[in-house]
């Protein structure tokens, strides 16, 4: 097993992640979705933007495990706090094969300590149509669904 260790920062290291976001947006348009084009048209400079201007008058938490020797990336988790003080656990990634070692569960951890830490009065995740695995993960640690959003697809005919 190789040695990991844990950094928490905020949003000025935003663009460290930038790669493993971009193998996030990879699955996702793998998954099985009405939305492929989404994925396909997204850049981490407008993910950025948004990040940033969604913490701009709140708070942003990025927790990152990084290989200890080499000092490689193989997992993250962007946490944010809006201005309404509302949590949000806005992307996590594990490169596949650290998977399965707890690395994401040690990121979750922290970032709900962080929000807890910081008083938030609510908590929520988002996740993809189509990544049941990730609503299994969320489970574990009480996130629960609450509502289903519908979308209407570009190209549909009425």
């Amino acid at each position: 097993m190789v040695n990991i260790v844990f950094i928490e920062t905020g949003a000025f290291d935003l663009d460290l992640i930038q790669q493993l976001w971009e193998k996030l947006n990879d699955h996702h348009r793998k998954q099985k979705s009405d939305f492929k084009e989404h994925y396909e048209n997204f850049t981490f400079p407008e993910r950025a933007e948004a990040l940033l201007k969604k913490s701009l008058e709140g708070d942003m938490h990025i927790g990152r495990a990084e290989e200890k020797k080499t000092g490689l990336l193989v997992a993250y988790c962007i946490t944010t706090i809006s201005p309404d003080n509302e949590g949000e656990i806005d992307s996590i990634y594990v490169e596949e094969e650290y998977r399965g070692h707890g690395f994401g569960d040690e990121l979750i951890k922290r970032s709900l300590e962080w929000m807890d830490k910081k008083g938030v009065k609510k908590k929520t995740v988002r996740v993809a149509v189509g990544n049941q695995d990730a609503v299994s993960f969320y489970e574990r640690y009480g996130f629960r669904p609450r509502s289903i959003t519908l979308e209407q697809t570009a190209n549909q005919e009425r």
